[in-house]
């Protein structure tokens, strides 16, 4: 199984975009803010499944609301996922 071993940490991008790994469910997440209505802030969260060098094949997108997607994506790092890059596709 290929190991992802990051030699440092994926810079924070503005607006709440980032990447999420989990080698042992080869899985990529990706966090991207998405269209606001007047009384919320939404984000898109994509899943695909990944093994690299292949390309990430898309799995499921769903949208959020913003404070919803924050609890998740720190739910995840206390579960095992990691920050990561975009994968190359």
């Amino acid at each position: 199984m290929p190991r992802y071993r990051a030699t440092h940490e994926p810079t924070e991008k503005p607006g709440g975009q980032g990447w999420l790994v989990s080698p042992e469910q080869q899985k990529v997440v990706q966090f991207k803010p998405d269209s606001a209505t007047v009384h919320s802030q939404w984000v898109a969260v994509h899943t695909y499944y990944w093994v690299p060098p292949r390309p990430p094949m898309p799995q499921t997108r769903r949208r959020m609301l913003r404070h919803n997607a924050i609890e998740a994506w720190n739910t995840m790092l206390k579960t095992g996922w990691r920050r990561c890059s975009p994968p190359v596709r």
